[in-house]
């Protein structure tokens, strides 16, 4: 490392004890990687880590220390606002009771995660993973959690069952079909993010609805929840623009978890036709309309219908 870079990471790293990782900063990290150019290879090289230590970075799994992290900052020109938690932080609201009151207790006492995994006798690692909910704190490390916060070991081992709940009372149809089934099944954003390859942050969008799943997306969500992908392709919202035919092409294609272009070569015809006939700038007739069936494996006078609703 260059004098320079040495002098604004050690500022740098005045600043970052508050920062707790998460797969939201994992993102954030990357997003910035590919914006500088740089492959994980690239940017383990300069930090000094080997890559697979910058992919568990990105994926949220492990936290960088102190000294890597600002490091990083500096190298990345990074904003350390950037990298706090905060409200807005999607996994913030479902975070354990334990992992809570770990998390608030260190901020107001005024220390770094080092100082609280020295204090706890644990791995960082370990530490990490209570403060993010990956895990909740086994019961040999109650009575040290319960020095640690204050409490009683009893009121410890209480907030370690508390189960995990996930209030959807004000979201959209289908995050609060996602959002009951990750309940049932005891399943936190991370985890679903992790089956499906995408970040924490895209299912809370999704959940939230500022975002809609691509059909690819919504079949591996509705196995990874254990639904069938009807169940959430009726709950994704319709655009008013679309004709009825539009509506039942972009439907069905949710439902069996394909893209346009494979409904396109099932009815033996260009991605750009089938946009036409989803957009309603153009009818198909009838021997297009009996390919189009055959490919989304629908009737014929269901697809029709549908297509007479349009004129």
């Amino acid at each position: 490392m260059s004098p320079n870079l040495r002098t604004v990471g050690e500022a740098a790293g005045q600043l970052v004890d508050e920062i707790i990782w998460s797969s939201r900063l994992g993102a954030h990290l990357k997003a910035f990687r590919e914006r500088a150019g740089l492959r994980r290879i690239d940017l383990a090289r300069q930090i000094g880590v080997s890559d697979e230590t910058v992919r568990l970075w990105e994926k949220g799994t492990v936290q960088p220390s102190r000294e890597l992290l600002a490091r990083l900052i500096a190298l990345l020109s990074l904003e350390v606002a950037d990298w706090s938690a905060s409200d807005s932080d999607p996994q913030v609201p479902e975070l354990p009771v334990a992992a809570r009151r770990l998390r608030e207790e260190r901020r107001a006492r005024g220390i770094s995660q080092a100082t609280a995994v020295w204090l706890l006798d644990v791995a960082q690692a370990t530490y990490a993973s209570w403060e993010t909910g990956r895990c909740s704190p086994a019961e040999q490390h109650h009575e040290a959690i319960a020095s640690f916060l204050g409490i009683g070991v009893e009121e410890v081992t209480a907030m370690c069952e508390v189960p995990f709940t996930v209030d959807t009372s004000t979201w959209p149809p289908l995050g609060q079909i996602v959002g009951h089934q990750r309940e049932l099944r005891q399943l936190r954003r991370a985890e679903v993010a992790e089956q499906l390859g995408v970040a924490a942050s895209t299912i809370a969008a999704w959940e939230l609805g500022s975002r809609v799943p691509g059909a690819d997306h919504l079949r591996r969500l509705a196995a990874a929840l254990d639904l069938e992908p009807a169940v959430l392709a009726a709950s994704v919202p319709q655009r008013e623009d679309r004709t009825p035919l539009g509506e039942l092409i972009v439907s069905r294609r949710r439902e069996l978890g394909i893209r346009s272009a494979d409904v396109a070569r099932r009815a033996g015809t260009s991605e750009t036709v089938i946009s036409r006939w989803v957009n309603g700038h153009h009818q198909p007739v009838a021997a297009s309309l009996r390919r189009l069936a055959h490919a989304l494996d629908l009737p014929f006078a269901t697809v029709a219908a549908a297509a007479q609703g349009a004129t």
